[in-house]
């Protein structure tokens, strides 16, 4: 058996597509069911799902949209100097170029500002904010940012200098002192879709200051959208799929660098952003100033762009390197604060760079299921700072500010934030995190969990099913790619690929189909040829040599059956098991425990483990038999070490014992060193075989044997052979070699599984 790492969640949709619309619009039945697990069922919707439409609500509706443009207007009638002050990460940088572009094509005298990210941290900055001030600015537009600055923002405007917040983050208890807000989850106002982005916010101030707004503004928009990992849906989908024709269409200079970087020339998608332009355009700002990023988006030279995008590139394998080792030491402090049972993992350590802290959180995220905090461990600032990533179940916002009385400052939303907070507060607030989990875990399941959109049969995966599927792009949150569930699927073949053996390979069921499970490279020592699983995973078409094949790629795997996996031949090792908390071994007796999950023959093997190792030899098969029937068991590994095996050697007949025992009586006294050899030769038997014999022998008080020298005893009880203990632990010894070293696997599984009480 293998229990799935999630709970499967398959959607049983209440409302359905109707026939009449269904036939209309020529959907496919698997479009159909995709569809209706969306709840997307009536036909506007649908045409619009997949056909497109320019959702682009009225950016009037938005808060403050009309004061922030007469104070823009009006900055730019009296050539005031304007700032835009931006953040570090790919929103943040696209967000900031589209407003300067829009100024400047706006004849504003503006300049722009990122924050560095180690130096100034997230959002407003007294410093900045003066040095403006200092150097005659008069008006402040924040971007992707601000929302949480009301310090900051009040010492400005009590400078004189206006402060414009454009900002798509969670708003706290208050708001700040600012001179306009713009943001579309303001509490006053109500625009219709709530879920821009920073650059979404951007764009929609730039439609309201433009006549004529630039196509790449939509194609940075869709950056800034898919890289911050906001809602795909409403409008946010149309600013995706608008940017993503753009960039098909005409790419933009400094995007097209970028590709050519990463050597990429194929179609750009949804993945493109997610995966090679969103992480180059996060790495710079992770590792130092982004100005970097935000100077190679306003580019328009070829050259240039090349040029820049070089330095980024290099920042993004910098930054691959980090969130290696970074990754390696915190899985391995998750791991101690998971076995003492923390709902909350709090981890912090000195030097970890501060810049990939939230791709680590999001790499334990992914290992646990379980909210997560990273933060460096400053000594010189006296601060701890760094960043946090959720699951569905728990708001990092509304946990991080039920404490913000130990936080000196955090932002961020339901599945991420930002902090600092001092160190001496870092104890306290793990203590508090995980007391809030413990309380919210009494009345909500915080067992990981995947929503399934379809179960599938075989023969639904076909390349036109999976061509129709791809009609419903782009993909992302709140519109995910469909997650399928396909059952009883046979594997016909399996392997550990990758240079560290760290992925699996499989094909499965009667049309041979293809499957990848990343990162899940150790099932290829729990699975086996002819076995079923249950998997849920995407659908994919793999193109090679010029031919499509249908793909799977696998995000979970179950077994309904138990596991017995044949592990007996000394080539294959259990050394992958050691360090698993829930294996148990099962030892020989005549062997000392070493570890709390070793176990000898016979004895209650409790049932927190799911995984038995029958690591030794055992001495009979009624042992075995014993731990079998009071167990309860998932998966089982046959190893069965010995150091030797007398099963070819065989048990010696009644007629050869007697024929021994009357070559002895010839003797009367026979010398083992000098005269062994010759009465084997004499009984045709080898050394081993003799000495067994003649151990029974002195059980039984037949002879005696003092220094190697065999003396006939005087007056032997008379016995039979077969009462020998000795001779009774060999047969037994034979029988137990017989069955579990040397007997087919499948009569052994199903000898197993009889003692387990299975049927069959």
């Amino acid at each position: 058996m293998i229990k799935s790492k999630y709970n499967w969640n398959l959607n049983n949709p209440t409302e359905y597509i109707s026939d009449s619309i269904a036939q209309r619009l020529k959907l496919s039945p698997i479009i159909k069911k995709i569809l209706e697990s969306k709840n997307i069922i009536e036909e506007e919707d649908i045409q619009r799902t997949l056909n497109g439409v320019d959702i682009n609500h009225d950016s009037s509706l938005l808060s403050d949209i009309d004061k922030a443009i007469e104070r823009i207007n009006q900055a730019i009638d009296k050539n005031e100097r304007i700032l835009v002050y931006g953040d570090y990460d790919a929103d943040g940088v696209t967000s900031t170029t589209i407003l300067v572009h829009t100024l400047q094509k706006l004849g504003a005298q503006v300049g722009w500002y990122i924050p560095n990210r180690f130096t100034e941290g997230y959002g407003p900055n007294e410093l900045a904010f003066q040095n403006a001030y200092d150097e005659g600015v008069s008006l402040i537009i924040t971007v992707d940012n601000g929302i949480q600055g009301h310090a900051e923002i009040k010492m400005a405007q009590d400078l004189g200098v206006d402060v414009i917040v454009t900002d798509h983050h969670e708003i706290g208890r208050t708001l700040p002192e600012a001179y306009a807000i713009v943001h579309p989850m303001h509490p006053e106002f109500d625009y219709p879709f709530k879920y821009l982005c920073g650059a979404g916010v951007a764009y929609k101030l730039a439609q309201a200051l433009l006549e004529n707004v630039p196509n790449y503004f939509k194609a940075y928009a869709a950056i800034g959208t898919i890289a911050d990992l906001v809602s795909l849906t409403d409008e946010n989908r149309s600013i995706v799929q608008h940017g993503l024709k753009v960039m098909n269409d005409s790419c933009p200079v400094p995007v097209k660098a970028l590709l050519n970087q990463a050597s990429y020339n194929d179609e750009i998608t949804e993945e493109t952003i997610g995966f090679i332009i969103g992480p180059r355009l996060n790495a710079v700002g992770r590792l130092e100033d982004a100005s970097l990023a935000a100077e190679l988006l306003m580019s328009d030279s070829e050259d240039e762009a090349e040029f820049l995008a070089e330095q980024v590139e290099h920042f993004n394998q910098e930054r691959k390197d980090i969130v290696a080792q970074i990754t390696e030491e915190a899985l391995a402090m998750a791991e101690n604060y998971v076995s003492q049972g923390h709902q909350f993992l709090l981890l912090a350590k000195e030097d970890w760079h501060e810049g990939v802290l939230g791709i680590v959180a999001s790499k334990i995220v992914e290992t646990y299921s379980l909210p997560t905090l990273i933060l460096n461990i400053d000594y010189e600032q006296n601060h701890a700072k760094g960043s946090a990533r959720s699951i569905e179940q728990v708001s990092m916002f509304e946990i991080l500010n039920a404490h913000q009385d130990l936080i000196s400052k955090f932002g961020g939303h339901h599945m991420a934030a930002g902090m600092t907070m001092d160190i001496d507060n870092v104890e306290a607030l793990r203590d508090g995190l995980n007391e809030w989990m413990a309380r919210l875990s009494e009345t909500t399941s915080l067992e990981p969990s995947k929503k399934i959109d379809v179960l599938l049969d075989e023969s639904d995966i076909t390349i036109k099913n999976i061509k129709d599927i791809q009609k419903l792009r782009p993909f992302g949150t709140d519109f995910n790619s469909p997650l399928f569930e396909i059952q009883n699927m046979t594997i016909n073949s399996l392997k550990a690929i990758g240079k560290e053996q760290n992925h699996l390979k499989m094909t499965l069921g009667d049309s041979t189909l293809p499957a990848l499970f990343w990162q899940n490279g150790a099932y290829a020592t729990q699975l086996d040829n002819g076995q079923t699983v249950n998997l849920i995973g995407n659908l994919q078409i793999n193109e090679w040599n010029g031919n499509q094949t249908p793909q799977f790629i696998v995000q979970d795997i179950a077994m309904d059956t138990m596991q017995i996996l044949d592990y007996r031949s000394k080539s294959k090792n259990t050394n992958f098991l050691n360090n698993d908390q829930s294996t148990a071994f099962v030892i020989h007796s005549k062997v000392h425990k070493s570890n709390d999950n070793e176990f000898y023959y016979g004895e209650v093997i409790p049932v927190e483990y799911d995984k038995i190792v029958f690591r030794d030899l055992p001495n009979t098969l009624d042992e075995l038999k014993s731990t079998l029937q009071q167990t309860q068991i998932s998966q089982i590994y046959l190893v069965f070490q010995h150091k030797m095996s007398i099963y070819f050697e065989g048990m010696p007949s009644i007629s050869l014992f007697k024929q021994c025992y009357k070559a002895l009586i010839n003797k009367k006294e026979t010398n083992l060193a000098t005269e062994g050899m010759m009465l084997c030769d004499f009984l045709n038997i080898k050394a081993n075989s003799l000495k067994f014999m003649l151990k029974v022998f002195l059980e039984l008080g037949f002879i005696n044997e003092d220094d190697g020298i065999i003396t006939i005893a005087s007056q032997p009880s008379k016995q039979d052979i077969e009462t020998s203990q000795l001779y009774q632990a060999r047969l037994s010894r034979i029988e137990v070699e017989k069955l579990l070293l040397y007997d087919d696997f499948n009569h052994l599984k199903l000898w197993i599984k009889t003692q387990l009480g299975y049927s069959n």
